[in-house]
């Protein structure tokens, strides 16, 4: 069982997103591809990116991954996000306005 949390805020709205999934209730499809980009981003061994300037109307971003053994969270903004974690970050941006 893998759970993913995102939540996105900020922008020039100010809006904040957020966007539970539970791996167990999606498609297998959906699940895996969600999986590998957790799996390719190593995300486990990710920490916070130290801190940059902030952008005008720029974005934070917190994902959580849990699992059955570990809880892990990167907090990150559009000036110092990881490069690894864009594909994962992309797909939950997309996921998250189809909500």
């Amino acid at each position: 069982m893998m759970q993913i949390i995102f939540e996105r805020a900020g922008g020039f709205m100010g809006r904040k997103v957020s966007l539970e999934l539970n791996l167990a209730d999606l498609p297998a499809d959906q699940a895996r591809t969600l999986k590998l980009l957790v799996d390719e981003s190593n995300f486990i061994n990710l920490t916070d990116p130290p801190p940059k300037d902030s952008a005008p109307d720029g974005f934070t971003y917190s994902i959580t991954v849990k699992t059955e053994t570990i809880r892990h969270t990167i907090n990150a903004s559009d000036t110092n996000l990881p490069d690894a974690l864009r594909p994962l970050l992309d797909e939950l941006v997309k996921r998250s306005r189809s909500h």
